[in-house]
């Protein structure tokens, strides 16, 4: 069905090329746009012909006396996915307006065929946002919402998994990028906060996620952007659960595994007199000894490695360890002292 809206548009951007009157009519045979302004509203006998038969309407001056309210021209069918939802009326010599007649209904249906189209992907686009933020938010899932998942273009199957992506300062083409990288994959993408998406992963998009998870790294390097990547879960009722999972990754900077912060979060209150305390064993580091020791347990305690990335001797990396067992009591060489340190510095950094 064409909108009042879309058939003034069809008649502004075609008569801008052509200097003939343009009518557009619904299939029921009213003038919804037109040129002359007067012909809005009134019944197009022609129109209705063309809609019953499917195909264009020459009218001529003798024929036009035998359609109410026409004038001499062609009527073309307007078609969106081969179902005529309209008709293009162009005012003229019938004869003289044959050579344009099959452009003007061409460009006309790109015209609807486009506007449709991005209501439609719009109009999905909201459906997801809401599916998605009911889900998170543990709205029962009723016939209604039932309904609402059945419309999306993919079956909501599990596995399941959350991504969150957060953005610093302007980067507009951002959700543009995004789009392009769930691009025919089954799943929803949407914004959730100022700066901050989402994407959500369903079924088959859960085994490219390391594939999806790449492509959002790159894109580091062109917009200052976090990542965070929340568990894979089996249930829609467990969504919440993977939601908040992705928020506590996202949280850490960079791009960020839930799994490899989870025990974390089991550190609730952040800002008691215990975690104050605890945080006081990392107090006297400085920042090239911080960026040494997580460098070290990024390399998991393998000395070579870690010097090799940081670009030291490796003396000058045991060092530097040394100093740190000095400043704290803990030997970051030892796994459980460097496990009591890593904790420290990661809470430190979310306190």
């Amino acid at each position: 069905m064409l909108s009042i809206k879309l058939a003034e548009e069809i008649v502004h951007q075609t008569m801008m090329r052509l200097h003939h009157n343009i009518n557009v009519i619904s299939t029921d045979g009213v003038i919804l746009a037109s040129g002359d302004k007067e012909r809005i509203d009134s019944i197009h006998e022609g129109a209705i012909q063309v809609v019953k038969t499917g195909m264009p309407l020459l009218i001529d001056d003798p024929l036009s006396k035998d359609f109410y309210h026409c004038k001499p021209g062609i009527n073309l069918p307007i078609k969106f996915h081969e179902k005529i939802i309209g008709v293009i009326g162009i005012t003229g010599n019938p004869h003289d307006l044959q050579e344009i007649a099959s452009l003007v209904q061409l460009t006309t249906e790109m015209i609807v065929h486009q506007v449709l189209t991005e209501s439609k992907s719009e109009w999905q686009r909201k459906n997801g946002d809401l599916i998605f933020k009911a889900l998170i938010d543990h709205a029962p899932i009723d016939e209604a919402f039932k309904e609402r998942i059945e419309k999306l273009s993919f079956p909501l199957e599990g596995p399941f998994q959350i991504l969150l992506v957060k953005q610093q300062g302007d980067a507009s083409a951002l959700p543009l990028h995004l789009e392009n990288i769930l691009y025919r994959q089954q799943a929803l993408f949407g914004q959730i906060d100022l700066g901050e998406y989402y994407l959500f992963l369903c079924g088959r998009s859960v085994k490219h996620a390391k594939e999806t998870i790449q492509q959002l790294v790159k894109l580091q390097k062109k917009f200052e952007i976090s990542i965070g990547v929340g568990p894979v879960v089996d249930e829609l009722e467990v969504l919440p659960y993977a939601f908040n999972g992705a928020k506590t990754a996202l949280s850490f900077g960079q791009t960020t595994y839930f799994e490899d912060v989870e025990i974390y979060t089991l550190f609730k209150n952040r800002s008691s007199e215990e975690v104050t305390r605890f945080l006081m064993k990392i107090r006297g580091l400085t920042d090239k000894l911080t960026v040494t020791l997580l460098t070290f347990f990024e390399c998991n305690l393998q000395l070579n490695i870690c010097a090799e990335k940081l670009g030291i001797h490796r003396h000058t990396l045991t060092y530097r360890l040394n100093k740190v067992y000095k400043l704290t009591g803990y030997n970051p060489q030892h796994f459980e002292d460097a496990f009591v340190l890593k904790l420290a510095l990661i809470l430190g950094k979310q306190c």
